[in-house]
């Protein structure tokens, strides 16, 4: 593996087991030298009816910069049986226009227990935004004219759900800290 990295983030990607060799090469290159302070490693699963796919996401935050390096599963094809993508955004922390943390609590019906059940992080540095557009019509039902579209553009940068219940109580706990860290910096970068 990759010498420069931190032994907490080369655990935590083998942990992950999801091509950690790729994924500490592609944030090394990142980083350019710079000393990693904070990380967060996600590895997510999803189902696509028979077809599984295996994905990584992996947030580095270092005094200047938060990189976010995510590897995901290439369709195989003919020519390439089986590839992994890997994607590396390096965006300055003064960059970063917002942070969210939303924390869902298991209750016991009277009050909360103090423990987040899952919480979802969230950041946005508007690198990226997702469209979504409609058929614009109108109220009329008899109308036949072409109202052109309508649509809605949102900020999609980057958003992570854990959950105590499918990843246990101590990776809600890593992302709770990782969101201090990360605020932390940006503190310290606006400053």
């Amino acid at each position: 593996m990759t010498p420069a990295l931190p032994t907490a983030l080369l655990s935590d990607l083998m942990a992950a087991g999801y091509f950690p060799q790729t994924a500490a090469s592609s944030i090394e290159r990142s980083l350019r030298r710079a000393r990693v302070t904070a990380h967060l490693v996600r590895p997510e699963t999803t189902f696509d009816g028979a077809e599984v796919r295996r994905h990584l996401t992996v947030l580095v935050l270092t005094s200047t910069h938060l990189l976010i390096t995510h590897l995901d599963d290439d369709p195989a094809d003919e020519l390439n049986p089986s590839q992994v993508v890997a994607t590396t955004e390096r965006v300055r922390l003064t960059r970063i226009s917002g942070t969210g943390l939303s924390q869902v609590f298991d209750t016991d019906g009277q009050r909360v227990r103090g423990t987040e059940a899952e919480i979802t992080l969230g950041i946005a540095w508007s690198g990226t935004h997702r469209v979504d557009v409609d058929r614009a019509v109108c109220d009329d039902p008899e109308c036949r004219a072409d109202h052109g579209y309508s649509g809605t553009v949102a900020p999609a940068d980057v958003a992570l759900r854990v959950s105590a219940l499918a990843d246990g109580p101590s990776a809600v706990q890593a992302a709770i800290d990782f969101h201090g860290a990360l605020l932390d910096a940006i503190d310290a970068a606006d400053a």
